[in-house]
């Protein structure tokens, strides 16, 4: 018995102990938790990284988790990581869309401390339609994922984080990215090379970054120089996936216009100088998604206004961002634009003895597989130029009174090569020589090159190249059946005559 009583004694004791004990910690709380009605101070610095993977990351060496102390940017998100300014935050009441109980932008230094906030479910939103982020500092997520904070914080080494040096910090992280860009102009070179009329499909390919779900415009503009035209043929696809898999793009999804004009629909096929813009509308962007690839397509061709030599250029730009006012949308180029180039060559027919001017020499041209060149004009302008098989189709070049003749549009280097780099042989033939001189028999080689036809390609005011001469011989030799053959006949019998006769008498 006495022993039974010892043992409920010791379990009495224990209770009391336990008892005092949670008395005691219950007195802590109640000492050290923050008032029904006091408020609390949330500090945000925005963050600007260059990648986000990773993340969220532990803190310090303990590897223990941020817990809204203040941080030294480049100890805890890297020595490239950055504040941004600019950007606007809304802190709303239990999720986020509920009501707006604090916002504003963040300063110089990436901050901006909302103060006065009850205890409560807050969700801190970012609001990229009124963010004024500065020019090249587009965000690859086109907001931060809304962050969820309770208030009161609890310090990990004990106590609250109240408000101004104690206040809770937060750091909302976004990647600073935009729109990839690249064109070429058959599909694979930034360089090539055509004939005039010849048709090239331009490509312009462009790859989504983070966050373009949110962008609210996506609008391509293409500008052709003088010497190129629009031929028609536009197409739009997309590409996602892995493996990846492209399809055309509904025409519902974008708008097409003629920037020249600013009207609905493409160029007409031969415009020179065209403006094609590609403006895709806000549903469609919403989307796609990080990594597809918008590709758009079309067919150009080099016309009779081309700077022989020169790079005939064709520029793209993309317009894009987060933000429908046009003043805060960014712009991007690709690294380089391609172009497309031909060349020419000029010509002078002169006596080869006097290099007097000879005119009405006719010529057509050849190329080194044995081809010939047919060109097509419409209202004096060449506007298609082909390679037949037959001499007789071939395009016909005459020397006028000075001598002079020219042949443009011919394509010269291989593909890829810029237009300042390269060059191609190809042969006159002469069908009739002017008259009085003798035809040629054997082909005339030249060569056509960046500068074979404008002594300098990138500065007109420098002027023609010289051209390469083409000379012709007199007939000096009596054509058959002519009075000449007479004469020759005549003479030929007074001598045999002359000679029967001295015969004779030195016989005798």
């Amino acid at each position: 018995m006495k022993k039974i009583v010892q043992h409920i004694l010791t379990v009495l004791a224990t209770l009391i102990m336990v008892l005092g004990s949670l008395g005691s910690a219950v007195a802590f709380a109640d000492e050290n938790t923050p008032g029904e009605n006091d408020k609390y101070d949330i500090v945000l610095t925005k963050i600007k990284m260059d990648d986000l993977s990773g993340w969220p990351k532990k803190v310090g060496v303990d590897g223990t988790n941020y817990t809204g102390q203040k941080l030294t940017i480049a100890d805890y998100f890297g020595d490239s990581a950055t504040t941004l300014q600019g950007a606007y935050f809304e802190v709303r009441k239990e999720t986020a869309t509920g009501d707006i109980v604090a916002e504003g932008i963040t300063n110089a230094s990436g901050e901006i401390t909302f103060t006065n906030l009850p205890a409560g479910k807050y969700v801190i939103v970012e609001n990229k339609e009124k963010s004024e982020i500065p020019e090249n500092d587009e965000l690859a997520e086109a907001a931060a994922v809304p962050m969820e904070i309770e208030l009161p914080v609890y310090k990990a080494t004990g106590g609250w984080y109240t408000t101004g040096n104690n206040a809770v910090h937060v750091y909302p992280k976004n990647t600073v990215d935009k729109p990839s860009i690249d064109k070429v102009v058959n599909e694979n070179d930034k360089d090539d090379t055509a004939l005039i009329g010849e048709e090239k499909t331009f490509k312009i390919t462009s790859k989504m970054p983070q966050g373009i779900e949110d962008y609210k415009v996506l609008t391509f503009t293409d500008k052709f120089s003088a010497g190129l035209s629009y031929a028609g043929g536009l197409n739009v696809t997309f590409t996602t996936g892995n493996p990846a898999t492209t399809t055309p793009i509904s025409e519902t999804a974008y708008d097409v216009l003629n920037g020249a004009s600013a009207a609905v629909g493409q160029p007409a096929p031969g415009t020179k100088e065209a403006i094609i813009v590609v403006k895709f509308k806000e549903a469609y962007i919403k989307t796609l998604k990080a990594g597809d690839i918008i590709t758009i397509t079309y067919k150009a061709t080099i016309n009779e206004d081309a700077i022989m030599g020169g790079a005939n250029p064709n520029d793209v730009t993309l317009k894009y961002g987060t933000n429908s006012d046009e003043n805060k949308q960014k712009e991007t180029v690709p690294p380089e634009n391609p172009e497309l180039h031909t060349g020419g060559k000029r010509f002078e027919k002169v006596d080869a003895a006097t290099s007097a001017k000879l005119a009405g020499a006719k010529f057509v041209v050849k190329n080194a597989a044995g081809k010939f060149l047919k060109q097509t004009l419409t209202d004096g302008n060449v506007t298609k130029t082909e390679w037949v098989d037959s001499q007789a189709e071939a395009t016909t070049f005459t020397s006028a009174a000075d001598g002079s003749f020219e042949v443009k549009g011919l394509p010269y280097g291989t593909v890829g090569q810029a237009a300042s780099e390269g060059s191609t042989d190809y042969f006159l033939v002469e069908t009739k020589a002017p008259e009085g001189y003798a035809l040629l028999t054997a082909p005339i080689p030249f060569t056509v090159d960046a500068k074979s036809y404008q002594a300098d390609p990138t500065d007109l005011s420098a002027g023609f190249a010289d051209p390469q001469k083409v000379n012709n011989n007199k007939i000096t030799i009596p054509q058959t059946g002519g009075i000449g053959s007479v004469a020759i006949v005549a003479a030929g019998m007074l001598v045999a005559g002359l000679g029967l006769m001295l015969k004779r008498r030195m016989a005798k």
